[in-house]
């Protein structure tokens, strides 16, 4: 929650070395006034110290990754899962594909490289860089082996890279026993492996790759793969099935198509300011940027080592105070790994070899790893001793932002009595037996992304519609926005419509209007309007004995989304919660209206066991089979640690059962259906809803006449 009055936006592009030790920063000395927003393609980042031996079996991908959305939470900065496709420097936009482009006041850009154009290509060649999809290439060549036996692999690229990796392949064999180990040959274009090391760590690694059978091609210039060949300039060739390639990687496109100014490989120029030579308030660092004073190879110590820098000069930018400079080391320790737990260091000319090389290296880049791991918890002490009394659950937003059903009940049932509405949304009778539908939502922001934030409103909005089994119609909106300047405020603004139009087209609805207003933090609601036949409309209480009851989608946004509040919360269970709330309840709705449907709401904040409960009545029971019920991924594992929704107590007290597992109470936004129909109808019912997209949708039970939910 930003409760400071934004005066600047920073954009940090891409996800880099550089750009997590910036957020760590910040997280420790935030500047006040500024709203930073991380932009990367993927919710995690591979630390590039780690990738050999994460290949070769020594680590996990967890132990190797960086996540960002938790470090991002930890930072107080938003995180956008998209992809940088372009930058007007002028206009001070940074184009991100298929939605609307981000502003900034200050931008900094760790995107890494991209695979050389003109390079080795095709089905068998799997480039290293950039890592992230080179991670996703190796796992389809290890799911490859479990039905084919590649005798001859082939690694272009003897520097440091090169041959770390075909080292550490060759160790991931051998520790399959039960596989036959390929041949492996490591080809490079100079007369020597390693050519910038030292003659003595030349030798250790000639050792090394003769002991494990590795032949070495010199002056070997690779051309092109095809048929199981790599084949050279000068007409030499070698069995290869799959050629890994290791070589040197080129520049993204976008830098120079911007107007930056590039070295001669297309790489972004920079000072020693770390700020680009063409525009003050660019910045850009990592492999991506090019130090013009400063020749340096493309290696991670360089991009680590730059993070510090640029958390102090972008500071000092916005504080108008003066820029440091950043001179890189020209001498640095060296670690290489040979496959096994061992390893060569080198530096100043001098090596040294053995495991306890290896041990070192595992020490550093572990503690380095641990400092994104381990965030430390933010103190936050009350103002006041009266605020003693309240817990230190964070209060969260989405639907986990209602008043509770027991409150909410007893000040309805104190004032209206017996006119109390009970139904999911109103509804008004027009004309021809037609019902206007009507329903309103509006809670405070459950994401960063504010238009995917925006999309995912009208999909809670409209879910009540749907859930009376209308059509969807039409929607005003009512939009609080965060304190900020002006060009702040309309950049942000312009995410929200366009979020929020893309979704009304994608429901089939239109935009009547709105009202907006300024607060501490952003909040978005809709009234919306839908229509059904009076007939058809699906009531929510007419359940039948041996109803079977099926949800639509899965539980466990309240949880996941509570726990990403507290930073405690992988990137990917979040990603999937995301993408589970942006999956409207439209189609579900219309495949639904082609059954038999006694009775039908959707799961929002009450959670599963509040609104079965309204469901059922005072008449009804229900049968559960809780191994049945769908749940998002790090759901189980939130709940495990009590990681609770604020509402998830209330829910649990409201409720007349009250030893269901906890995943029953935990409030949802943007939930699925919940329906009851006819036992012969259910697994035509289950079968068309996977056909229209709902994955997840399960039977989870039966209707009895018991009068109580139990489980099974």
């Amino acid at each position: 929650m930003k409760q400071t009055p934004i005066a600047r936006e920073l954009l940090l592009a891409g996800g880099g070395h550089s750009h997590v030790i910036f957020l760590r920063m910040l997280a420790m000395d935030p500047i006040p006034g500024l709203k930073v927003t991380l932009v990367s393609p993927e919710t995690s980042t591979p630390y590039s110290g780690m990738l050999p031996g994460l290949i070769a079996g020594h680590y996990s991908r967890d132990e190797a990754h960086i996540d960002l959305v938790p470090l991002c939470q930890f930072a107080g900065a938003d995180f956008i899962r998209a992809q940088v496709k372009g930058l007007d420097p002028i206009e001070q936009l940074v184009d991100i594909g298929d939605r609307p482009p981000l502003r900034y006041d200050l931008l900094s850009i760790d995107v890494g490289s991209t695979p050389a154009p003109g390079g080795l290509s095709g089905d068998g060649v799997i480039p290293v860089k950039p890592i992230s999809l080179f991670l996703a290439r190796w796992q389809r060549f290890r799911d490859e082996l479990e039905e084919n036996k590649f005798e001859h692999l082939a690694f272009v690229g003897a520097g440091a890279g090169g041959v770390e990796l075909c080292l550490a392949v060759d160790h991931f064999f051998r520790r399959r026993p039960s596989h036959q180990i390929p041949s492996i040959q490591l080809v490079g274009e100079a007369p020597i492996m390693l050519k910038e090391f030292p003659a003595g760590v030349r030798r250790r690694f000639e050792r090394e790759i003769a002991a494990k059978d590795v032949s070495f091609h010199a002056n070997f210039h690779a051309v092109r793969h095809e048929d199981g060949r790599l084949y050279a300039s000068d007409g030499r060739q070698l069995a290869a099935d799959k050629v890994f390639c290791v070589t040197h990687a080129s520049a993204q496109k976008w830098f120079r198509e911007s107007g930056l100014s590039v070295d001669q490989e297309g790489f972004i120029l920079i000072r020693e300011t770390l700020q680009t030579d063409s525009f003050d308030n660019v910045f850009a660092v990592g492999d991506c940027a090019s130090l013009i004073l400063h020749k340096r190879p493309k290696a991670g110590v360089f991009a680590v080592r730059q993070g510090k820098p640029l958390y102090l000069n972008i500071r000092n930018f916005l504080h108008s105070d003066s820029l440091l400079s950043f001179r890189p080391q020209k001498h640095y320790l060296s670690l290489i790994s040979t496959g096994a737990k061992h390893a060569v260091a080198s530096r100043n000319g001098l090596s040294v070899s053995g495991d306890w090389v290896w041990r070192l290296k595992n020490w550093i880049d572990r503690r380095f790893m641990q400092r994104f791991s381990d965030l430390p918890a933010m103190e936050n002490r009350p103002v006041s001793p009266l605020l003693q009394e309240f817990d230190e659950q964070m209060i969260c937003g989405g639907c986990g932002s209602k008043v509770s059903a027991d409150l909410l009940s007893d000040v309805i049932g104190e004032l209206l009595g017996d006119a109390a509405p009970t139904d999911d949304a109103a509804y008004v009778d027009v004309l021809d037996g037609k019902q206007l539908i009507q329903s309103v939502d509006h809670f405070r922001s459950i994401i960063d992304d504010p238009y995917l934030q925006a999309r995912i409103a009208v999909c809670h909005a409209f879910s009540d519609i749907y859930a009376c089994g209308g059509q969807a119609d039409s929607a005003l909106a009512a939009l609080t926005l965060p304190f900020a300047k002006p060009d702040i405020t309309r950049g942000l603004l312009m995410q929200i419509m366009r979020g929020v139009l893309h979704q009304l087209d994608e429901e089939g609805a239109r935009l009547l209007g709105g009202h907006t207003s300024e607060g501490v933090e952003l909040s978005i609601g809709f009234t919306v309007n839908g229509f059904v036949e009076k007939s058809k409309a699906w009531p929510k209480s007419a359940v039948k004995p041996a109803d079977v009851l099926i949800l639509t989608k899965p539980l466990g946004t309240g949880t996941l989304l509570a726990a990403n509040m507290q930073y405690r919360a992988r990137g990917d269970w979040i990603q999937g919660a995301i993408e589970s709330m942006l999956l409207s309840n439209r189609e579900a709705a219309r495949v639904l209206s082609r059954y038999n449907i006694h009775a039908c709401t959707d799961i929002t904040g009450f959670g599963l066991g509040g609104h079965l409960e309204e469901m059922l009545g005072q008449s009804f029971g229900a049968e559960i089979a809780v191994s049945s019920l769908p749940v998002l991924p790090g759901a189980l594992d939130c709940l495990g640690e009590g990681l609770q929704s604020s509402l998830h107590a209330s829910n649990r007290r409201s409720l007349r059962h009250q030893q269901s597992p906890a995943i029953f109470y935990d409030p949802q936004t943007s939930g699925g259906l919940l329906v009851a129909l006819p036992e012969d109808e259910a697994g035509r019912c289950v079968t068309d809803l996977y056909r229209a997209g709902y994955d997840n949708a399960a039977v989870i039970g039966a209707i009895n006449d018991s009068s109580k939910v139990s489980l099974r």
